[in-house]
């Protein structure tokens, strides 16, 4: 299977590490890639809404561009779940999903109810919107935050990882948290190590989306792909080379991952 890892950011520092991680945890018959998009044509992150909105039009070219160019998933990496339901539309018989729900579907599989370890107060409001949206606000104890940038998470990877470990162990003892969901995809690096010290599992936003691309694709053997009536009604080719604005996307960086 073919796996597409989009960081919808505009700088390539993230891809390596992203990468690595991918490296360690796929499956030996999975190929994967790491692609980042174009600097100035999208943000370095995307913790702001209008931030966010500039990388909409790129990630949606990018599904369309990789379902034509025979990708069995696609993953949007930022745990907002950017553009997951616009890419989707265009997807064809590929798949995309965002690390949001899929790290809730997997702490739902895990424990009764998790605490999301955000970045900032402004991540933490968005992402109780996204996580509404999913219809998972009873599973969810808190959002707690770290008050660190996103961009700034991988400049000191020790004190990002003491925030989480303080932030998730509080969320243990005073929220009822079972299980821990890292807010987002840079916030990776130390959770094994902090889910032994604090006892309960701890998500990460990398892995949780990777593996359950695997286990989609595998499930698409039984002929389970994109519904294509109703909500998931897609416009048909012509419709979509009218408009003039699905052309290919401003790819900045590619890593593959084998």
């Amino acid at each position: 299977m073919r796996i597409l890892w989009v960081n919808p950011v505009g700088t390539p520092d993230h891809d390596a590490g992203i990468a690595a991680l991918l490296r360690q945890t796929k499956s030996a018959e999975t190929l994967a890639e790491v692609v980042s998009l174009v600097p100035g044509v999208v943000p370095e992150h995307l913790e702001y809404d209008s931030f966010e909105a500039m990388a909409v039009p790129e990630v949606v070219r990018l599904s369309r561009q990789a379902s034509a160019e025979g990708w069995d998933a696609m993953i949007i990496g930022c745990f907002y779940d950017t553009a997951v339901t616009a890419a989707r539309e265009v997807s064809g018989r590929m798949i995309v999903l965002g690390p949001c729900l899929a790290g809730l579907q997997t702490a739902a599989h895990l424990a009764a109810r998790c605490s999301i370890i955000a970045t900032r107060p402004k991540a933490a409001g968005h992402i109780a919107r996204v996580v509404r949206g999913h219809g998972a606000d009873h599973m969810v104890a808190s959002i707690r935050t770290l008050d660190i940038l996103t961009s700034d998470l991988v400049r000191d990877p020790g004190l990002t990882a003491r925030r989480i470990e303080e932030e998730a162990r509080a969320a243990v003892e005073n929220d009822g948290a079972e299980a821990i969901l890292l807010g987002c995809t840079l916030e990776h690096g130390a959770q094994d190590e902090i889910q032994d010290r604090i006892g309960v599992p701890v998500i990460d936003a990398v892995r949780a989306p990777f593996r359950m691309a695997e286990h989609l694709c595998g499930l698409a053997a039984l002929g389970w792909s994109p519904g294509r009536i109703g909500a998931g009604l897609a416009p048909d080719d012509d419709e979509l080379g009218m408009t003039g604005c699905f052309g290919a996307a401003a790819i900045g960086n590619r890593i593959e991952v084998r």
